[in-house]
């Protein structure tokens, strides 16, 4: 989906919601060559039912457009009892393409 992509570094943290410091937090590299194109990770937080982060929209979008870094967040719709989960991913990816 984005040939001219050579490397790509997520740097994951993810905490509850509200929360100042960062519960979980972990890079993940990419293998560009073999990657599927979607950028879905699961809620960080056992006890959540139906949850989990979807970021593949906002993340091809910015490597669509050759950003080399950018940043999101993403809350958990999952359910963890009778509420919302609420857990946030906030990520930062940084890209290299090739010229």
């Amino acid at each position: 989906m984005v040939p001219r992509l050579e490397s790509l570094k997520l740097e994951i943290e993810e905490h509850r919601a509200g929360g100042a410091v960062g519960d979980a937090g972990h890079i993940r590299r990419v293998v560009v060559e073999y990657a599927p194109a979607l950028f879905i990770l699961p809620c960080g937080d056992t006890g959540c039912k139906d949850g989990g982060h979807d970021a593949t929209q906002i993340i091809l979008g910015a490597l669509e457009r050759g950003e080399a870094r950018f940043e999101g967040e993403d809350s958990c719709s999952g359910q963890v009892g009778t509420a919302t989960c609420g857990r946030v991913m906030r990520y930062v990816g940084i890209a290299t393409y090739k010229a």
